[in-house]
């Protein structure tokens, strides 16, 4: 017979192992797995951990909630998409990249490391990849591997990127001397800045292998020093620019690399990443689009972020129009609280990434409709289009982060850290940056792995004699990792370059490298920790 812990244990692992073999065994869209895991993990709640129909509602709410931070990136960012679509911007940015950047392995490592990193910088929250695998495809990768790219490339940026707000979540989480925090960042630090230089190898081994790595390796070198070294070197010190700074500078680097001899020219060969007869670039329509009109819509998002998240009095004034909610403290029949709060999740609606980017969707459709580029004709079609590719992705946001919620407001999520952390013992450390992963791909976002676990991470290095500093670090890089195979993010690509439906294949190709990535800094925690 079971015992009382080994069966919750199991319980609780249900949900998880449900969506994991609906995505990736049964190539079930994330809708349909993402609603049965759901449905699991309010029963595992309501039968198994005891807790009331009113402690389960509550947390299904605080879910809904969560996730329109999410739908509202969702609908503008996919808006934009449809708008560039139907202006004709994305042949431009193909003549435009291909003739600045004329290698294509350089075209895809700065648009999909160090464009996608950038943009995570002042937005995050799915950007990145909603905006950077279009553009991809408009360069001639194939669209699966368009959304796999940005994923691996802007994972090492999900601490510092948003302004830092992953790494203010575990901060706030956790009471630390000032200097425990310092030592905390700079382990940080070094831990993405090894993730950052992985992401651009193995990019450049998906492109062409052994003789991809050898042709991106000095690219990989230069860029990696200077976004991930660049984040190192600021993140104790300026945490909310940590990425954004080095990520520009990155930017104007790959152009000028681009001027080297050994990138001045198309290769001859065939990467399995990109289409067909790719290499070639795309001819400009006829009074068509030049480059940085096509690129307008993130000019826009990148200046109005910036303007408004670098601007103190122009963020607190915007920042006053918030909502938030009042939750009461549940506890189930096992013991396990879920906390009340009387302003729970505020979301400050004029200074959220969903509003920037409405904005900059509303600034680009302007200026097309203006250059004629967007007739009235093609306006409604673009709208009904977004509609219709982002319902099914903002649907399984709100049954992702509603399972997350259930499963975290209930116990589950606890039983499950508490019970791998006793089979792990002296050997925790190893474990640290998986249970950040796991708290990532559940809740599709770093803030909320950190929100969940950085407060038993801390307790768990105490009792077993680790670092607190590098656990903790372990623990927010481990939610990087996990945001590059987390369903939601995965989903939000999968609709912007036309492959929803596909997300369990996505998965897999990122799967074994989130892992094994999680599992080095395991090592690394059990040397140095």
């Amino acid at each position: 017979m079971l015992s009382p812990t080994l069966f919750l244990t199991l319980s609780a692992v249900l949900p998880i192992a449900l969506l994991l073999t609906l995505l990736l065994a049964c190539s079930w869209t994330a809708v349909r797995a993402s609603l049965a895991s759901f449905a699991l993990a309010v029963v595992v709640a309501l039968s198994f951990y005891q807790a009331s129909p009113e402690h389960v509602g509550d947390e299904i709410l605080k879910g809904v909630w969560n996730s329109i931070s999410i739908i509202i990136v969702i609908f503008p960012a996919i808006l934009i998409y449809e708008i560039s679509r139907s202006a004709g911007a994305f042949p431009a940015i193909r003549q435009g990249i291909t003739t600045l950047i004329p290698d294509h392995l350089l075209q895809v490592l700065t648009l999909g490391w160090c464009f996608s990193s950038f943009l995570q910088g002042p937005s995050g929250f799915g950007v990145p990849i909603a905006v950077t695998a279009p553009l991809l495809i408009a360069i001639g990768v194939k669209p699966l591997w368009a959304v796999a790219i940005p994923l691996l490339g802007h994972g090492w940026a999900n601490t510092f990127g948003t302004l830092a707000l992953a790494w203010d979540a575990m901060v706030q989480q956790i009471p630390l001397p000032a200097e425990t925090w310092l030592v905390a960042a700079l382990w940080t630090g070094f831990f993405l800045f090894l993730m950052n230089l992985l992401a651009g190898f193995t990019l450049c081994w998906f492109y062409q292998g052994l003789a991809g790595v050898r042709h991106g390796f000095p690219a990989v070198l230069i860029l990696g020093l200077t976004m991930g070294g660049g984040q190192m070197a600021l993140a104790a010190f300026l945490p909310s620019l940590a990425t954004v700074i080095p990520t520009t500078l990155a930017l104007g680097l790959a152009l000028l690399l681009a001027r080297l001899k050994r990138y001045r020219q198309a290769s001859s060969s065939i990467s399995p990443l990109l289409v067909a007869n790719s290499q070639q670039p795309a001819a400009p329509a006829s009074g068509g689009l030049v480059l940085h009109q096509a690129l307008l819509p993130y000019y826009a998002l990148t200046v109005i972020s910036l303007l408004v998240l670098l601007t103190p009095p122009l963020k607190n004034a915007l920042g006053r129009f918030s909502t938030s909610f009042i939750f009461t403290e549940h506890t189930t029949k096992l013991g396990f609280v879920s906390p009340g709060s009387d302003n729970y999740s505020p979301l400050a609606w004029l200074i959220h990434s969903g509003f920037f980017l409405f904005l900059s969707a509303a600034v680009a459709g302007f200026y097309y409709y203006r250059q004629q580029a967007l007739p009235s004709a093609k306006i409604l079609p673009a709208l009904r289009d977004t509609w219709r590719k982002a319902l099914p992705a903002s649907l399984s946001v709100l049954f992702l982060i509603g399972m997350s919620k259930v499963m975290g407001g209930t116990g589950q999520t606890d039983v499950l850290a508490q019970a791998a952390a006793a089979l792990t013992g002296n050997a925790y450390g190893a474990l640290a940056p998986l249970i950040g992963v796991l708290g990532a791909f559940m809740s599709s976002s770093n803030v909320s792995s950190n929100i969940l676990f950085s407060q038993f991470q801390f307790v768990t290095a105490r009792l077993t004699g680790f670092d607190v500093a590098v656990v903790l670090a372990a623990q927010t890089c481990g939610g990087a990792l996990g945001c590059m195979i987390s369903p939601a993010k995965v989903m939000l690509g999968a609709t912007t370059a036309g492959v929803a439906g596909q997300e369990g294949v996505i998965i897999r190709k990122l799967l074994g490298v989130s892992v094994l990535s999680a599992a080095l800094l395991g090592v690394l925690v059990l040397v140095f920790g």
